[in-house]
């Protein structure tokens, strides 16, 4: 089967602006590549289909573009792996093909899909995949080729019959050490990243899910989707799954053989312990690649292990800080110390590793102007070159979309697709919606307009090769912040 995994060009959506589809909740200053989307696109080609990864933003394709690619390449299917932000440029995209392209198979992936698949499945021959996607997908894109084969007996699947939507039963989760690394060499367009001083740049997943219980948490798209479908029948997430280490070395290998020089790991958290940390930094070393991560602060104690990631080429950490109002902390369930994220901070400088401090704002019904002005302050205290402000989203599949419907905190009733970074959902009990908007658009005027920051990006070796790149960037937070200067 000819099988297209596609983004659409952007114009198709409200901002005319690439949709983030490793995370999944923002338009965000990077565009990465959609690593998820990726892998299922490798899962095909493993199959002996003919697959074509089109990342229109990233290929330079606007909708004239689109339409002759569609108008002169034959499509069996399209798979989209569709975000929150995304839903309504996916659905805009199909329209088109199935215009062109008849009886062409349409394949719905994520979490909205997941959320809600009567919104996704207009026709007969629209499908959603609920969950975790690949054993699913091979057995769909099976049934596509053969033509043999009862559709109620595909795991995780939902589709329309008789003009009702079906869900079949979900699928557990598998063995993430079965699936193959993503097949880069798919990937033709050009991306680039704001926080790493390396090029060609990529993403790396090498977990799904996550030990804690953040009442919050908004994990990467992916986790985000198995998160919804897998509480339907337990009622709570899924368990941490981990590549092996041997596993997690080969495709950081594979990555430097193909050319890339930096790389972003998107796992929710990727130091989960010193023994594996070090074990994975200790055989990449030689690799000499630049890279960053995710992690709590509660584990970045251990200076041995900060010094072997270091040497292995980190050279950021986003540090899950989230508050330094400790109150607010225990009311999300963070199961972490402010003190924690002094400390990481710290030691962090000490290696030599760039600390990203994260303010997440309208968490926790105990939030207030005050609170969330003083963990700004501690902040700007710790003088980090970044800083990553949010606003937090009652996604479907967190423990917050639960207590704010109960509370009726969600300004229009139920959860809709926004921004994190620019827009606010919760009316909370002693902060509003508006609020939080001005709040977040003075910080990042602040932040990332200041003199010091600017001239920072101009001494950087990589900003005249990535001069317009870091242009657009910068125009595009000039618009969203309404050159709100003003201190707060």
């Amino acid at each position: 089967m000819d099988v297209l995994f596609l983004i659409p060009p952007s114009a198709y959506n409200q901002k005319k602006t690439p949709v983030d589809r490793v995370y999944g909740c923002n338009y965000g200053y990077d565009y990465k590549p959609a690593i998820h989307l990726l892998l299922l696109a490798t899962v095909a080609e493993q199959l002996g289909h003919k697959v074509r990864f089109l990342d229109c933003p990233a290929e330079g394709l606007n909708i004239k573009k689109f339409f002759d690619y569609i108008r002169s390449h034959h499509i069996d299917a399209v798979i989209f792996f569709t975000v929150w932000l995304s839903a309504n440029e996916d659905l805009w995209a199909v329209k088109i093909i199935s215009d062109k392209v008849e009886k062409v198979k349409i394949v719905f992936i994520g979490a909205y899909p997941t959320w809600k698949p009567e919104f996704f499945i207009k026709d007969k021959n629209y499908f959603v995949i609920r969950g975790e996607p690949e054993e699913t997908l091979k057995e769909l894109l099976s049934l596509f080729q053969s033509g043999e084969g009862n559709l109620s007996g595909i795991k995780g699947l939902s589709f329309l019959e008789n003009d009702k939507i079906v869900n079949n039963s979900s699928r557990e989760p598998i063995d993430i050490n079965c699936l193959p690394i993503p097949n880069r060499k798919l990937l033709r367009g050009k991306y680039c990243f704001n926080r790493i001083n390396a090029y060609p740049s990529t993403v790396i997943c090498v977990s799904r899910g996550c030990s804690y219980n953040c009442t919050y948490c908004a994990p990467h798209a992916l986790d985000q989707a198995i998160e919804l479908e897998y509480s339907k029948l337990h009622s709570r997430k899924p368990t941490l799954r981990l590549k092996s280490v041997e596993n997690t070395v080969k495709e950081l290998r594979e990555i430097s053989f193909l050319g890339y020089r930096g790389i972003e790991i998107c796992d929710n958290q990727f130091v989960w312990d010193k023994a594996r940390t070090m074990e994975i930094c200790n055989a990449i070393q030689p690799l000499q690649l630049s890279w960053i991560c995710y992690a709590r602060a509660d584990h970045l104690k251990d200076i041995e292990m900060l010094r072997a990631m270091r040497r292995a080429g980190c050279k950021l950490i986003y540090v899950g800080t989230e508050s330094f109002c400790q109150e607010i902390l225990d009311d999300i369930n963070k199961e972490m110390s402010v003190k924690d994220s002094y400390k990481a901070v710290k030691l962090l400088r000490e290696v030599g590793i760039e600390p990203e401090v994260s303010v997440l704002m309208g968490a926790s019904r105990l939030e207030t102007e005050k609170t969330i002005l003083y963990t700004i302050q501690e902040s700007q205290k710790l003088k980090t070159n970044f800083v990553h402000y949010s606003i937090a989203s009652p996604l479907p599949n967190t423990h917050l979309y639960k207590i704010a419907k109960e509370k009726g905190w969600i300004r229009r009733g139920e959860f809709v697709p926004h921004d994190n970074i620019r827009d606010a959902l919760l009316d909370l009990p002693n902060i509003k919606a508006e609020k939080l908007r001005i709040i977040i658009r003075k910080c990042y005027a602040r932040q990332y307009l200041s003199l010091h920051f600017i001239s920072q990006q101009v001494r950087n070796p990589y900003f005249f090769k990535r001069f317009m790149f870091k242009l657009k960037s910068l125009v595009r937070l000039i618009r969203y912040t309404h050159f709100s200067y003003k201190l707060l």
